[in-house]
């Protein structure tokens, strides 16, 4: 709608019913455009967008309007061509916000590797290595040098369980998130089309996967969250498909003597995950590497052998050669 896919997802969450819940894309105009704080937005939105974007004549009842589920703001034609397009900016706003170094820092210890500006540790550089070969999280995670994105944007079906904390079955017991699967269908799609992708999610980035404001905070893993830890994500990548299922066990401990069994049993990956082998020091190192992903690292210039100085903005230095692929 917007050539710009990002923007298009920016202006999902607001009028969704289980998000902000706003009832009128106006709403999210209104809110922009008349904050209730002068420095809730340090830009003013006219400042981007034009001198006359905002002069919109808003009803004395908008403000009740927007807090009415259902409801529509009474604009004029002219007013509502104008906050449809303003709507549409917002989505373009974000987008510029989201594609910008503040939240694409590449500032992980990993990145400092690749600037010369520090090195990995031994258990990460093992990690690193288990990561390319014998983990296969490379396969879907490509680690591919400076700036890599840690994904093949593809989707996937890892077999993960279903979240009993997941507050969608509350309201909906028998609810079973199939994935891009039911989106397609839902799209209009043949059966053929979306049978095969039933059951499949995202592969996500991997930056910062580890990244919390303190580490009490604990962070969810896969798509409903099902884990609370990467030590625990990565032991069910390893042991998925070794450990058994914990319906079919007298006392089931989760990830010690079962798993439990796929919240979607299509099309589950088993190919690059579920019995990979790796020893509780492997699991360790490739967690100990995920942790390097996270922005915000202050390199050791000296554990690296090279000063400060030595670097100047924006030179690339591989002196760390495990990290570099000829």
């Amino acid at each position: 709608m917007l050539g710009d896919p990002a923007a298009d997802q920016a202006l999902g969450p607001f009028l969704n019913p289980n998000e902000q819940a706003l009832p009128d894309a106006a709403c999210v105009v209104y809110r922009v455009c008349k904050p209730v704080l002068p420095d809730d937005y340090p830009v003013a939105f006219e400042e981007v967008w034009g001198e006359a974007t905002c002069d919109i004549d808003w009803p004395a009842d908008v403000d009740a309007v927007c807090a009415t589920e259902g409801a529509a703001v009474d604009l004029s034609v002219t007013d509502r061509i104008l906050s449809d397009r303003n709507y549409g900016n917002i989505g373009l706003s974000i987008a510029a916000y989201e594609d910008s170094p503040e939240v694409n820092a590449f500032s992980s210890k990993y990145d400092a590797t690749f600037m010369g500006a520090d090195k990995l540790d031994k258990v990460e550089q093992k990690g690193y290595a288990l990561f390319r070969g014998k983990a296969k999280c490379s396969n879907c995670h490509p680690a591919n040098g400076p700036k890599a994105p840690f994904t093949d944007f593809t989707f996937d079906n890892l077999g993960i369980p279903a979240n009993p904390d997941n507050p969608a079955y509350d309201e909906r017991p028998n609810f079973v998130d199939t994935g891009l699967g039911d989106f397609l269908m839902n799209a209009g799609y043949s059966g053929d089309v979306y049978r095969a992708e039933w059951g499949k999610h995202k592969v996500p980035t991997l930056r910062n996967v580890d990244l919390r404001p303190d580490e009490g905070f604990v962070k969810a893993y896969g798509h409903n969250g099902y884990f609370k830890s990467l030590e625990e994500i990565v032991h069910f990548y390893n042991t998925r498909d070794v450990l058994g299922r914990c319906e079919d066990t007298d006392e089931p401990e989760p990830g010690v003597n079962c798993w439990p069994a796929p919240e979607v049993a299509a099309n589950v990956n088993t190919a690059e995950l579920g019995d990979l082998g790796l020893t509780p020091a492997e699991e360790a190192a490739l967690v100990a590497f995920l942790k390097t992903l996270s922005d915000g690292y202050i390199p050791n210039m000296g554990q690296a052998g090279i000063s400060a100085a030595s670097v100047s903005p924006g030179e690339t230095r591989q002196i760390f050669l495990p990290l570099v692929h000829q």
